[in-house]
């Protein structure tokens, strides 16, 4: 097995696990609400992680991995696609769970205390501004 493809694996299953993690922000926030509001909770942190994907997919990756401009945010990437870049799929994947989990952190901020369609615009500004301008600025 070649040192690129151990890399490959290393990132999917450290994905896997920031994945997880998911589920352990369901049980937590599950937990602090009032039980009419569980099931509520677990669908808002499964939605905030399908848009924050979709986002993060169409312009978040390309912010915060692009080709630097004026040292500000990246512009490349944007819908991104890869020809059999299998490193760069992983690494693609791998920071799409972190931005994920990075909203799913605001969730549990605003358990009960936010309308599910303004936490949707939220969940939206994040994933596609505020964490890949941020990680630009830090890895990009």
């Amino acid at each position: 097995m070649s040192k690129e493809s151990l890399d490959i694996a290393w990132m999917i299953i450290a994905a896997a696990f920031v994945m997880s993690m998911q589920l352990g922000f369901c049980f937590l926030e599950s937990g602090m609400v009032r039980a009419k509001n569980s099931i509520n909770v677990a669908i808002k942190n499964l939605a905030d992680f399908c848009v924050s994907a979709a986002i993060f997919w169409l312009v978040g990756f390309g912010i915060m991995f692009g080709s630097s401009q004026w040292g500000l945010f990246g512009s490349g990437f944007f819908f991104f696609q890869t020809d059999r870049d299998w490193w760069l799929a992983a690494f693609f994947i791998f920071q799409l769970v972190f931005c994920g989990t990075a909203i799913t952190i605001i969730s549990g901020a605003v358990a009960e205390r936010m309308r599910f369609n303004a936490y949707l615009v939220i969940t939206v500004f994040t994933s596609g501004l505020v964490y890949p301008f941020f990680g630009h600025w830090a890895w990009g």
